[in-house]
């Protein structure tokens, strides 16, 4: 029997079709909205270039990608901001792919300089070789690998996210609720903003130049995070942490008086006209404490961020054995989601814990209170970590597993 042949032509148009699906433009995959203490933050949206419902798929598919983050609420610290990723890396990685990118994570977190306002899109960009970050179109900066992409990714699609519904937003493979769609259209800075932003941007990389009569900098020792937990039959996550804050007093320089010219006896003296001032830029007229480098934010190094991320594994780690599913709960079925904020002293002992994200049911949030309050006291602040105070972020995820 003679086995047809496949003419050359049709061979090369199939790998030509399979490489251009392989390159192909992120598309819309999903939108979900976060929100923190009952107050929308902002609009995540999740574009990859093969739609998928499937969260697996999608953080181990090797394509272009793209996470668009735009603001609705008024204000996001940057400071709060960058938490939110050094956590949820901290509490879906292990400990050995902490340590393989905490160059990358900290070359990502000391790029997020500038103060979130409403409008702003922020976006990571996964390329064929390199991971780029834009603020209003403006390039912040550039990771040279690809696979931090996915590691980022999972605070926003991993085991442990923000919250189970804000996931199962993102992966609709497209097929997204319309108002939702127009709002995220709809949220795009102002011309002005994105003026100031290439303005911060540029003052960032061009430092200003030295006065002879300069003040000594303050170097600032770096930030602490913290973890997430989880548990047989219930999920959770961890902490953040706080920076101590510091300012430099601004340096006030006295003009150099001009002696007056004495006064000839003869003709009158002609008055000086006065001098208008000089009108503001409309650029200075924007608020200026919007696009400024927060005074209490500081730079990590690789080793500072690794040690807070493995403080908050460990953290995660201690949290296991206090969480239980209510027998209540069990029986009737009831699944949901809470988020804590906890602070905690330098020995560990709860200091406050505050109620982030209710559950539907009152039972799973009380439930998640007192799984805090039997940790207590948590795993010491290691000797490095600066403050009194340590405050971390805990999602609890109460699922039911099936047999």
């Amino acid at each position: 029997m003679r086995i047809p042949t496949i003419p050359k032509s049709l061979i090369l148009l199939a790998m030509l079709l399979l490489a251009g699906k392989a390159l192909a433009a992120p598309a819309l995959n999903g939108l979900a909205i976060h929100t923190e203490l009952g107050k929308e933050q902002f609009i995540a949206a999740l574009l990859v270039a093969n739609p998928s419902t499937d969260g697996r798929d999608i953080l181990i598919n090797n394509e272009p990608k793209q996470i668009q983050v735009r603001i609705v609420a008024p204000r996001v610290s940057s400071r709060s901001f960058k938490r939110m990723w050094i956590e949820g890396m901290a509490i879906n990685s292990s400990s050995s792919e902490l340590s393989e990118n905490a160059e990358a994570m900290a070359r990502f977190s000391n790029l997020l300089k500038i103060k979130l306002m409403e409008g702003d899109i922020f976006t990571i960009d996964r390329g064929t070789d390199a991971v780029t970050i834009y603020l209003n179109s403006v390039k912040l900066g550039e990771i040279n690998s690809v696979a931090f992409f996915d590691l980022l990714l999972r605070t926003l699609i991993g085991p442990v996210p923000l919250s189970s519904q804000f996931r199962d937003g993102l992966l609709v493979a497209g097929d997204i609720d319309a108002g939702l769609l127009a709002r995220f259209d709809s949220t795009v800075p102002s011309e002005d903003r994105i003026a100031a932003v290439k303005t911060a941007v540029s003052n960032q990389e061009q430092p200003a130049p030295k006065v002879a009569t300069e003040e000594p900098q303050v170097t600032l020792a770096p930030v602490a995070v913290a973890p997430a937990v989880t548990s047989p039959g219930v999920v959770a996550t961890k902490p953040v942490v706080t920076p101590d804050l510091a300012s430099a007093a601004p340096v006030e320089t006295t003009p150099t008086p001009v002696p007056a010219a004495k006064p000839s006896p003869s003709p009158k003296p002609t008055p000086k006209p006065t001098v208008k001032p000089t009108p503001v830029p409309q650029q200075a007229l924007l608020d200026a404490d919007a696009v400024e480098e927060e005074e209490d934010d500081l730079d990590f190094t690789a080793e500072s961020l690794l040690q807070q991320q493995l403080y908050i594994a460990q953290l995660k780690r201690h949290t296991y054995k206090y969480l239980n599913y209510p027998k209540r709960a069990l029986d009737r079925g009831w699944e949901g989601n809470v988020r804590l904020n906890i602070t905690i002293n330098r020995f560990g002992k709860v200091q406050d814990i505050i109620v982030v994200e209710e559950s539907e049911y009152k039972t799973l949030t009380k439930e998640a209170e007192k799984a805090a309050e039997r940790a207590s006291p948590f795993p010491a602040m290691p000797e490095d970590l600066r403050g009194e105070t340590f405050a971390f972020t805990l999602p609890v995820v109460f699922k039911i597993r099936s047999e």
